[in-house]
């Protein structure tokens, strides 16, 4: 007898889900664009804007971003 997997259940799905798109100018004068998402889960009481701050500097420390400038960012109740 096949066993069927789980539901999930929206307790079980992260909360939010976000998109960031940075733009970096090289030093050779060329641009780079860098799109970033996922679905994330929240602490109790984070703001959007302590979020923002946490994931720029993230996406821009491990990604070779230094000061790239933000051309988009959205980060939304993840359901529909």
């Amino acid at each position: 007898m096949a066993t069927q997997a789980p539901a999930t259940t929206p307790q079980s799905q992260h909360t939010h889900h976000y998109i960031l798109t940075l733009q970096h100018q090289r030093q050779a004068g060329s641009v780079r664009l860098a799109t970033f998402n996922a679905a994330v889960t929240l602490p109790a009481g984070m703001t959007r804007a302590e979020f923002y701050k946490g994931l720029y500097t993230e996406m821009t420390t491990h990604h070779d971003l230094p000061g790239a400038q933000t051309l988009f960012f959205a980060l939304e109740p993840n359901q529909l």
